[in-house]
């Protein structure tokens, strides 16, 4: 709860009390690297599943943040195919929603904050700094509205669905994207050389 309160703040500081306006268009710089931010932690996380396996606690916590993030991709799918909302950048304001709108909810949001939650719940404890992995869905979020991309409350909504998507995939004993293999286990590349 302190994670969305903490959003909630920033995003207050950062564009004020009215939570769904415009901001300039800047998808220039530090904030416009939000697509290769994603798709490089996306390749990551998949080599690093592949070469752990599930059998390491490293392992297992990315195979769990490979399931989180999956179940988030396919909840932001279902959001923006249901609700329709227009994008800053195709409308006037953000109460238009109609078919073909693609804006509610931020995949990239979802997919990021889903990829970091399950490591941040399975080492805070043991290491305090890993909350720093934070700043990955932050940026996304900021980087996507200068981007015109997503309105305030869409990368919001974003990261609640994907922190309940890692919350979810970090409390299962077992991988879902393993969950048909006889012994849901998985021998990655360095216990097999």
């Amino acid at each position: 709860m302190k994670i969305f309160i903490s959003l909630v703040l920033i995003m207050h500081a950062l564009w004020g009390w009215e939570l769904d306006h415009k901001v300039h268009n800047d998808d220039s710089g530090f904030w416009g690297i939000h697509d290769e931010v994603a798709i490089a932690s996306a390749i990551g996380i998949v080599g690093l599943a592949l070469y752990e396996g599930t059998q390491s606690r490293l392992g297992k916590t990315t195979w769990q943040s490979l399931d989180a993030g999956v179940l988030s991709q396919l909840l932001a799918t279902l959001a923006k195919e249901s609700t329709g909302r227009k994008r800053p950048k195709d409308a006037q304001s953000p109460y238009e929603w109609g078919e073909g709108g693609k804006s509610f909810f931020s995949g990239h949001t979802s997919g990021m904050t889903a990829l970091v939650t399950p490591y941040v719940l399975e080492y805070q404890k043991d290491t305090p700094w890993i909350h720093l992995l934070w700043l990955l869905p932050l940026h996304q979020m900021v980087g996507r509205v200068k981007a015109q991309e997503h309105w305030q409350s869409d990368v919001l909504a974003g990261a609640i669905a994907g922190f309940a998507s890692g919350y979810y995939a970090s409390k299962r004993d077992y991988p879902f994207l393993l969950y048909f293999d006889r012994d849901k286990i998985f021998t990655g590349l360095k216990y097999r050389f």
